[in-house]
Parts: C-alpha cells; structure tokens; sequence
C-alpha cells in the first residue's frame, strides 16, 4: 500500500511539473463604437459581397460619394481578434511556441478586410483591400522556437518587420484614425498584400539591441525569386528612447486594389468583366496586379517627460514593374488566399515618401492623448502620379476604466491634392477633403 501510494504521488508530482512546463493562453479583442465621415461610401457595408465573395473595394473613385454617413465602427482602436498562443519549456533556455490569431468583424463574420480605410488617399470605409481575405486565423498562423540566448525563429504566417514596427512609433495608434494604421500598404512595404506574409522570421534581442530578419520563399516553379519578400531590421530600445531602421524588398508583389493601372496579361479586360468588389461576378475569383516594391522605413521616439513621448518615421516606397509577370498567369490563388482570375503587371515605376510626427500625453494614470500628422508624396518615374500628396491630422483621447477597459474618442481629417481627388457619384466637384471621426469602446481578455 505504501509504495502504492508513493507511486502514485510520484507520478501526480511528473505529471504536475510536466503540466507547468507547457501553456496555452486564450486572448483577444473586441473594439466596437459608432462613426462618422464626411464625403463617406455607406460605413455598414458587409465585408461579403452579393455573390459571397469578399468585399474587395478595386475603384475607390466607383463607390464613393459626396454625402456624409454615420453609422456603427469595429475596430476603431485596434481590429477585434481572438487568438490562441502557447509555450512548451524545452530546457536549457529553450521553448516551443505557437499563434494562431484571426481577425473578426463587428457582425461577427470572419474579417475580410482591415477595419479602416479602403484607400491611403481616399475616403473611409470599413472595408478594402487588405492581407486579410477571410483566412480563419489570417492575422497569425506560426510555431517557433525561442531561446533565451539565441532569440526567436518563427515559420508560417506572420506580420512583415513594417508592420510589426509600426504600432510602437505611431504617434495615434489606431486603426481608424491613422494613415499608417488603416492602410496595409505602409506595413507591406508598398503593397498591402504583403503586410502579413507565410515564411520565415527571426527574432534577436539583447540589451536593448535587436536584429530581425525575414524570409518568405513564393514557392513558383522555375522562378525561386517570385513572389518572394525579404526584410531586415536594426535597431535599439533604451529606457526613453529607440530608434529602428527596416528594409524590405517583394519580388512580383500582389494587390488586390488599382488593377486598371497597368498592362493586361490574361483576357478578359478588368472594366467589362470585373464588379465594383474587385471579383469575378458569380465567382470567388479577383484580378491582381503585380510589382517589384522595395520599401525603406526609419523610426524615433524620445519620452521628453515621464508623461510625454514624441514618435516620428520616414518610409520610402518604390514600385517597380515585376520581374516574373509571365509565370503568374496560371497562378491559382494569391498570398491572400483567392484564386487569380485575371493578372495585370505594373506599368510604371514610382516611389511614395511617407512622413509622419506626433506626440503621446498621459494627463493622469487613466487619461492618454495622442496627436499625429501624416504626409504623402508620390514622386513620378515616367508621369505616373507625379506631385499626389496628401495630409491627415488626427487626434486620440483614451480613458481608462481598468487595466483591460477602455473608452477612447478619436477624429482624423483628410486633406488631398486635386491629382489624389476622387469625382463623387453625383455632382461635378471633385472631392479632396474628408473627416472621420469615432466614439468606441475596447476590452482585452
């Protein structure tokens, strides 16, 4: 009976630090409120079109008219997300890891697009363009290994080294109410597509240093270029201040969005045989353009007070024409997830300057306020857009009610060039100002 007992309690104490050694911890977000915008599409549209296609807004000029809308938002602050992540002690320093996070809209569907804006230059809508199609675990889908001394490998799907950086030098930090949060193409490196992408990314910090790379292989036949993204990134994070330099390059980069720029690969034209949602009527097929994009982004912050922090970043995009444009025309399914019905190469090669400045204030322990200003340059290479620009002036205020609580107010006007204007649905004026502006309320778990 006694060495009964005794091995029973042997095994319940292995099976008990066997049990510690190993977790797996349920989180998310969910970010609901109601919204405003001048010169505004329909805010409520469902991500899902008529057909049962994702909500891909292609000609943001098609859709967008002059009155103003107000209506429900999600994910004014941060896209409402469930995830599932854990770690398993291997010793030695060493763990196992894993995430799987997707991404849900304010009906509850799985989300097809960002929250935010259809267009870096255009008006609001909650809906567009984005890496995420309607995956189920579209925003993270990656195990790793970790080690104390060597840092972090991760394989599978996962945010580009932009995107990862954005959310820490973002002076407004929020999805809806900032150019560089809404809009994927600054996180992608030029292309939106590419701000979440399935490869390789190592992770290295040490004493406030850290090196990270990026490896996303795109698996064409014949081709070990195409379709591939590669990134680098240096930088350091003191106590008050940090700074970090990326680059990242995308060899035949895929967009869903201004497939009518450039030149046709494979028949039908896009204006005859695409609907206003960027697919194939009566199919779950889209058009897609390809580019060569390599992307600069540099980054600051310095906390000037214990209660004020100032951000600002600079990022050069250049897009290029693709190198491999002949090999996508049987493609099946884009880095996105849907299949390719017709394929376009980019015509031009241009570059985008994107600055950006601002400031965090914590008036008290439960109340932050957030100023940014963003602006964006087009510069022309063969007459493409030359001279765009556009400017946004956004505010951020958040009260705390706990620690996993918050309500938060937000606005953003919008102040385009008459080469980044739109022509509304009705009425002869071209349209090249908006506001939006929001009232939300975001809960952790």
């Amino acid at each position: 009976m006694k060495k009964s007992l005794l091995a029973i309690a042997a095994m319940t104490a292995f099976a008990g630090a066997a049990q510690a050694q190993s977790s797996v911890t349920v989180y998310g977000i969910i970010d609901v409120g109601v919204m405003g915008a001048t010169n505004s599409p329909n805010l409520n549209a469902t991500p899902w079109g008529e057909s049962g296609t994702p909500y891909v807004s292609t000609s943001v000029k098609t859709v967008n008219t002059s009155g103003q809308a107000f209506g429900m938002m999600t994910g004014g602050e941060s896209m409402s997300r469930l995830g599932f992540k854990g770690s398993e002690d291997l010793g030695g320093g060493t763990k196992a890891i894993f995430d799987l996070e997707m991404g849900f809209n304010g009906n509850g569907s799985v989300a097809a697009a960002n929250a935010g804006v259809t267009s870096g230059n255009k008006a609001n809508v909650q809906g567009g363009d984005t890496a995420l199609q309607g995956q189920l675990f579209g925003r993270a889908a990656y195990a790793g290994l970790s080690n104390d001394k060597f840092g972090t490998i991760m394989a599978g799907r996962q945010q580009n080294l932009m995107l990862d950086n954005i959310g820490g030098y973002d002076p407004v930090n929020a999805q809806l109410f900032s150019p560089i949060n809404f809009s994927g193409s600054y996180g992608g490196g030029g292309y939106t597509d590419d701000s979440r992408v399935t490869g390789l990314k190592y992770v290295y910090n040490n004493s406030g240093f850290n090196g990270n790379l990026l490896y996303a292989p795109g698996g064409v036949s014949g081709q070990s270029t195409a379709g591939t993204t590669t990134g680098a990134q240096v930088g350091y994070e003191a106590t008050k201040w940090g700074v970090q330099a990326i680059a990242s390059h995308t060899t035949d980069a895929t967009s869903l969005a201004g497939v009518t720029v450039g030149t046709a690969l494979t028949p039908p034209a896009y204006t005859s045989t695409i609907s206003n949602n960027g697919t194939a009527a009566g199919s779950n097929a889209v058009a897609v353009t390809l580019a060569n994009t390599t992307a600069y982004m540099f980054t600051a912050k310095y906390q000037v007070l214990d209660a004020l922090t100032l951000k600002a970043g600079y990022e050069r995009e250049n897009i290029g024409t693709p190198s491999n444009s002949q090999v996508y025309s049987g493609l099946p399914i884009t880095p996105s997830g849907y299949s390719v019905y017709g394929v376009y190469a980019n015509a031009y090669n241009y570059s985008q300057n994107v600055a950006w400045g601002g400031a965090n204030y914590q008036f008290t322990p439960a109340i932050k306020g957030s100023l940014g200003y963003y602006y964006v340059s087009t510069l022309s290479y063969a007459g493409k857009l030359g001279g765009a620009t556009s400017q946004y002036f956004s505010a951020l205020a958040d009260y705390s009610l706990s620690k996993r609580t918050n309500l938060y107010a937000g606005v953003m006007a919008n102040n385009n060039s008459a080469a980044n204007g739109y022509a509304p649905t009705t009425g002869a004026n071209l349209i090249t100002t908006s506001v939006t502006y929001g009232l939300g309320m975001r809960h952790t778990f």
